[in-house]
């Protein structure tokens, strides 16, 4: 089912009020899309991810544990809710324009259906940035 751009800009308006933002993963942990993310006081530039993996971006026991949680989705076809936070140090490289104190958020993660074409489970990553609600 193709989006309209315009309903794609008004998916994008509702995940920003909410400071949610969403991946698109594939099981190998590649970062294939996003939608929503532009607060920069909740989410550095996350466009810069997508192509990359896990271990080409954060530090090796983070893209461990994600990946760990991406295998488990896969494996058990089923929804999975989790807490964790980050800090500009888990990444590799500095990212563009974003909060550099500790940040937490709850991912929720939904399985797709097998990509044939593609070859790829793909799974949905929806970030919630909880940092003030635990403050």
């Amino acid at each position: 089912m193709e989006l309209s751009t315009d309903l794609q800009e008004q998916i994008v308006d509702v995940l920003q009020e909410d400071n949610t933002i969403v991946f698109i993963m594939s099981h190998t942990g590649r970062y294939l899309s996003l939608l929503g993310g532009s607060n920069r006081a909740l989410y550095s530039d996350g466009s810069v991810l997508i192509g990359k993996s896990y271990p080409e971006v954060l530090s090796r026991e983070k893209a461990e544990f994600f990946q760990s949680l991406l295998d488990r989705v896969v494996e058990e076809k089923k929804a999975l809710e989790v807490e964790y936070s980050l800090t500009a140090s888990d990444f590799l490289e500095r990212l563009t324009d974003g909060p550099d104190k500790l940040q937490k958020f709850r991912g929720n993660l939904y399985p797709l259906d097998y990509d044939a074409e593609e070859q790829l489970h793909k799974v949905v990553w929806v970030v919630h940035n909880i940092t003030d609600l635990q403050d």
